[in-house]
């Protein structure tokens, strides 16, 4: 499933949606099944739209009316729902669709909207770079009970994530590339503008600066995608189209190899923000508010990775994980120790900044093997982007040693409040017991110093609604 964080009212939220969906509730996640119904349903939007015209010509009218009697037949005869299981890959392949085919324009369309009102009423503008509003997935990271989200799925899945994301930027970026050409004939630069113009080589837009910019932007997009297909090709994943394995490439193999590839927002923001900057600062502000503007905030919203991937996975396989590392150790058996005493090893573990045991030591021990694909979970997204993972969710958590547990496997691969890459440890409480039991649980986890410093004092519970139902009622 997608998951939906919005951080503010519910009139945004309430607002968006429509603008999302043009359609019911249930509509909405039924076309999410398939990429092919979702952009029947959009293209019959769009001639609806046209055919609200007051000056549509006659031939105007009838194509639309003939555009939309073709999506409506083609529909009569589709699949509404795959008859062939998807893989973890096919699901989140879908996921990302519906953010390529609808969120890409809805989100800065609300932006903009927002932000108008906020003129109106507030007499201020929206930081460019605002966020009210957030996605995030588990799809390819929700392994609590599906053997199917191995490791290397998920490191497939994000990715995709990033193919995707680097394709649709790529695509902003040649549309940015026509409008920003403004000849330095007739326009000023910011000092940040000249500078970053003149740290570009290698292009033919000498007066056209911004353009200059840009079109490195464009090259580093292109090498990004080339990446990432390369990847998922390693990987033994399969394309659904031709790899661009020479489009776009400068002709000179030296002028490729001295593009980087785009790693974070960062690198990407970095540049736009100059460019917004130095126009509005040169009386260029309309074009900045243009698709500059609608750039900086999709990267805002989804970053270089589309979708933060959470990671799910049931407490039970993180006790087994350190169960065999304890016996490994030669200290006892850690699932038969009671919560004080788990309480105790995790805390002084945590305060211990050495490794506590090596994966291949464990490998070589023949420990069992759903421990090792549980670790093996921990050793992968150590070495994915920060931005790419979102939180790290614990189904049926219990104790407070629930949560500590995945914070030390995580400090074990790498993952730390100190290195930046530390992901949120989420307890998901789920029957009328854990729910019950919950604030005590919360209490004693706020009364670890190690643990209240590594969040920086923010805490995310999530509730299991569907089990909790069933335990106790709604």
């Amino acid at each position: 499933m997608i998951v939906f964080v919005f951080v503010s009212s519910f009139p945004l939220f309430y607002d968006i949606f429509l603008m999302i969906t043009k359609r019911d509730y249930d509509s909405f996640f039924l076309i999410v099944n398939r990429r092919t119904i979702l952009m029947k349903y959009r293209s019959i939007t769009e001639s609806l739209a046209i055919l609200d015209r007051p000056d549509l010509h006659p031939y105007e009218r009838s194509e639309a009316i003939s555009s939309i009697e073709r999506d409506i037949a083609a529909l009569w005869g589709s699949d509404e729902v795959r008859r062939i299981k998807p893989t973890p890959q096919d699901e989140a392949e879908g996921g990302n669709a519906v953010i390529e085919s609808v969120l890409w324009e809805a989100v800065p369309s609300y932006l903009r909207k927002l932000d108008a009102q906020c003129k109106v009423s507030l007499g201020k503008r929206l930081p460019i770079d605002f966020t009210p509003i957030k996605f995030a997935s588990w799809i390819g990271g929700d392994r609590d009970g599906n053997p199917n989200v191995t490791p290397e799925v998920t490191d497939e899945v994000v990715l995709r994530q990033r193919l995707r994301a680097a394709k649709l930027f790529l695509s902003d970026m040649n549309r940015l590339y026509q409008e920003l050409a403004i000849s330095s004939r007739y326009a000023g630069l910011s000092d940040a503008m000249k500078e970053l113009a003149d740290s570009v080589k290698h292009s033919r837009d000498e007066l056209e600066r911004y353009r200059r910019v840009t079109g490195h932007l464009q090259k580093r997009l292109l090498k990004t995608i080339q990446e990432c297909e390369d990847g998922i090709v390693a990987r033994g994943g399969g394309l659904s189209y031709k790899p661009n394995v020479d489009v776009g490439r400068p002709t000179k193999s030296l002028e490729w190899d001295e593009v980087d590839v785009i790693r974070n927002s960062a690198d990407l923001m970095v540049p736009l923000r100059i460019m917004y900057d130095s126009l509005v600062e040169t009386g260029f502000e309309q074009v900045a508010d243009g698709r500059l503007i609608d750039m900086i905030r999709r990267l805002a919203v989804f970053g270089v990775t589309l979708l933060p991937l959470d990671i799910r996975e049931e407490s039970t396989r993180h006790k087994m994980a350190i169960d065999a590392i304890t016996k490994s150790l030669g200290i006892g058996s850690y699932a038969e120790w009671n919560e004080e005493e788990k309480l105790e090893f995790l805390k002084k573990e945590l305060a211990n900044k050495r490794p506590l045991f090596r994966l291949s030591d464990l490998e070589a021990e023949g420990v069992d093997e759903k421990v090792l694909i549980t670790l093996r979970v921990f050793e992968t997204i150590a070495q994915l982007d920060r931005e790419a993972l979102g939180a790290y969710v614990i189904s049926q958590a219990q104790t407070a040693s629930d949560v500590l547990a995945v914070m030390l496997l995580q400090q074990q691969f790498g993952m730390t409040k100190e290195k930046g890459n530390m992901m949120r440890v989420v307890p998901l409480f789920e029957t009328l017991t854990d729910l019950t039991n919950a604030p005590d649980v919360l209490t004693q986890l706020f009364g670890i110093d190690i643990y209240v410093s590594a969040v920086n004092g923010k805490q995310e519970v999530m509730v299991g609604y569907s089990d909790s139902a069933k335990d106790a009622g709604r």
